[in-house]
């Protein structure tokens, strides 16, 4: 905060002196809505000429200050947020910065913007290069929310901020996912083609061997389902021979068998429901191993498709 604050000063001179010398030249302006006063003083002095040249001398004086204010600003409000997140949420915790690559953590991790009386928290953790956490699961079981649920924290934890979690332990990374995909008629850009563009940049990330956190949801969800199954496989395997470190969130039960051909590379978790009287019931909780309790067709029969 001592840092910041030398940014709004030239010597001994405050940043708010030089705004205030502004606003009056900006005042000085409006003497032009008064014509009883402003006639007379530019016929007289050239008011509005004068006022335009005091204008352009403190644009010049301070043109590399603004920018400056502007910056140290930004950074105040920043700063303040944090602090506000910690005052706010005394149960959560700071992250504990790792030096293992790959390195990722977790107990009791939540997602920040659920009410912590509804919110249901996992643990998760994996360590080192090559590993691929795939999770399978029924529809609304909580798969993307807890994929948004790692990649908000992990953002946080890079922020320097507290974290939605009992403990977390993170080495330095940027998150890089493909969610929520959306076509763009502006662009003349479909769902599927714009998911590839995604991938693309993240494809490019990890051949660069940059220090990455991939968050996968559903991949390739806009082609048919034979061409989704065989380009995720051949993905899931390109993104092992890149020693990439992610989560991959599917319906393909199919892709959790990649876990047989690399068994210290692929783990599969998954998120389940249970059925009571055509009723469906969700725990909300990660649990090892691949999906067994499908719910699709149940909420088919609820909307009237007879099965």
């Amino acid at each position: 905060m001592q840092q910041l604050r030398q940014q709004f000063y030239t010597g001994n001179k405050k940043s708010s002196a030089d705004i205030k010398q502004l606003k009056q030249i900006l005042d000085r302006f409006d003497i032009r809505l008064n014509p009883l006063v402003f006639i007379p003083l530019n016929t007289l002095l050239f008011w509005d000429l004068q006022q335009a040249f005091a204008l352009e001398k403190w644009k010049k004086q301070h043109k590399e200050k603004v920018g400056q204010w502007f910056n140290g600003l930004g950074e105040s409000e920043s700063l303040s947020s944090l602090g506000n997140i910690a005052f706010n949420h005394p149960d959560w915790c700071f992250p504990a910065i790792s030096n293992e690559h790959g390195k990722l953590q977790t107990v009791e991790l939540g997602h920040p913007l659920i009410n912590e009386l509804k919110r249901v928290n996992n643990s998760f953790s994996t360590a080192g290069l090559n590993q691929l956490a795939l999770i399978t699961g029924s529809n609304m079981a909580g798969k993307s929310t807890f994929l948004r649920s790692v990649g908000v924290n992990i953002v946080l934890a890079m922020m320097g901020s507290p974290v939605c979690a009992k403990s977390f332990t993170i080495y330095p990374v940027k998150v890089m996912s493909s969610m929520r995909i959306a076509d763009n008629l502006e662009e003349s850009t479909s769902t599927f083609y714009a998911e590839l563009k995604k991938l693309k940049s993240i494809i490019e990330a990890v051949n660069r061997k940059e220090k990455i956190f991939i968050l996968l949801d559903e991949i390739l969800r806009g082609t048919n389902s034979l061409d989704r199954h065989t380009g995720s496989k051949a993905l899931i395997k390109q993104l092992i021979q890149q020693q990439a470190v992610g989560m991959i969130a599917t319906h393909d039960l199919e892709l959790a068998k990649l876990a047989a051909e690399f068994p210290g590379n692929i783990h599969n978790y998954h998120f389940d429901v249970q059925v009571a009287n055509d009723e469906l019931y969700f725990d909300y909780k990660l649990k090892t191993g691949i999906c067994e309790s499908l719910n699709a067709s149940i909420l088919m029969k609820k909307i009237g498709i007879e099965i």
